[in-house]
């Protein structure tokens, strides 16, 4: 099912990304130190203003014809900022609603850095589109992300009709880091009480943050690909996961799961030059195996993270409408 095509050449946009990532000083987030990454985190994304249009420039902005409303969920460790996206203007019947976790290797990345994606399925499928900021490691080490995901997916689904949005038609998407979180969530969520998520697409998605990656030919080929290096995960997982966790959990790594069979139709996006290649196309064919409803779309020519930058990288608008389709047919 998820044969490995050559990849294709890169880009020359794609290029200048993975140029100015190893280049410009403060985007390598592996060689920063703890108290610069942490004010990193702290100042997050402007998203008003020129600076704010200029961010919109390097990753997206926000599409036209949405709103975003700002609001928080109540968590236990305090209000958990969200982000919501709808088309504007009324809807004629409740909408389907998405849970869409941003990337960022569990250490970096905002619900801000995401508008483009989430305002873009937003409009596409005519959804509510919900992004939530989980927090960040090392500062917050595993389970504080998915916490604020699996709660974040508990208050969309009670506050859907509110938002506009029909609690029935739930779907979940992630990208990278979130693309973990996001299966970890609908795992999660079938494995308790609900809510029942109908479908679920994942953006190269980091499966398997066990020491096995790093067996696996892409990361061997990738390794110093542009905008995820395996120095980078190395980087990403050590500080996610921490000196007491297990990767071999399923909730670090959803690929070992035993309830794949629980899980809803779900579409993973993979990447040709992405050291995580390898492990997102095992994660479909372990859902395959246990019986659940998997699609796969390679992009062969395109990085990981690659919808992240959609205006230098020529299939993010074509990844999305492929994950728009899915969802649409699923939350239909």
């Amino acid at each position: 099912m998820s044969g490995t095509p050559p990849p294709e050449p890169l880009p020359p946009g794609v290029r200048i990304v993975g140029h100015l990532v190893d280049r410009v000083p403060g985007l390598r987030v592996a060689s920063l130190s703890p108290e610069r990454l942490t004010r990193m985190q702290d100042r997050g994304l402007p998203d008003r203003g020129p600076a704010g249009w200029a961010v919109g420039l390097a990753v997206g902005h926000r599409r036209r014809g949405t709103v975003v409303q700002r609001t928080a969920v109540s968590t236990p460790a305090g209000p958990l900022p969200v982000r919501v996206h709808r088309p504007a203007g009324p809807a004629r019947v409740p909408r389907p609603v998405v849970l869409a976790l941003h990337g960022g290797g569990f250490v970096v990345g905002s619900a801000r850095q995401s508008d483009f994606t989430a305002s873009w399925v937003a409009r596409a499928l005519g959804a509510v589109v919900v992004a939530p900021d989980y927090r960040l490691a090392p500062r917050h080490r595993f389970p504080a992300a998915v916490e604020d995901c699996r709660a974040a997916l508990g208050w969309t689904h009670a506050h859907a009709a509110d938002l506009g949005g029909d609690p029935e038609r739930l779907g979940v998407l992630g990208e990278s880091a979130g693309g973990n979180l996001a299966a970890v969530t609908t795992l999660s969520a079938a494995a308790e009480d609900g809510p029942r998520v109908r479908a679920q697409a994942l953006l190269y998605p980091a499966t398997d943050l066990t020491e096995d990656v790093g067996a696996t030919p892409s990361y061997v080929e990738h390794a110093s690909a542009p905008v995820l290096t395996a120095e980078g995960l190395r980087f990403f997982r050590d500080s996610y996961v921490g000196d007491d966790g297990d990767p071999a959990d399923w909730r670090f790594s959803p690929v070992r799961s035993p309830d794949l069979a629980t899980q809803p139709p779900t579409l993973v996006v993979l990447a040709g030059h992405d050291p995580l290649r390898d492990t997102g196309a095992a994660y479909a064919d372990a859902l395959a195996a246990a019986g659940a409803d998997v699609a796969v779309r390679e992009f062969p020519a395109m990085p990981h993270g690659f919808v992240g930058f959609p205006y230098l990288a020529r299939d993010a608008t074509t990844a999305l409408r492929t994950v728009v389709a899915h969802l649409r047919t699923h939350l239909a």
